[in-house]
């Protein structure tokens, strides 16, 4: 089975929970 490991991971992708990611992904952790 395909296992994924994520840093971050974010529930909701409205303003606040994309803008939580774009940064978590600038900051170079995986999202």
């Amino acid at each position: 089975m395909l296992q994924n490991k994520y840093d971050v991971v974010v529930v909701g992708g409205g303003p606040a929970g994309s803008m939580a990611a774009w940064e978590a992904a600038k900051g170079g952790v995986s999202v």
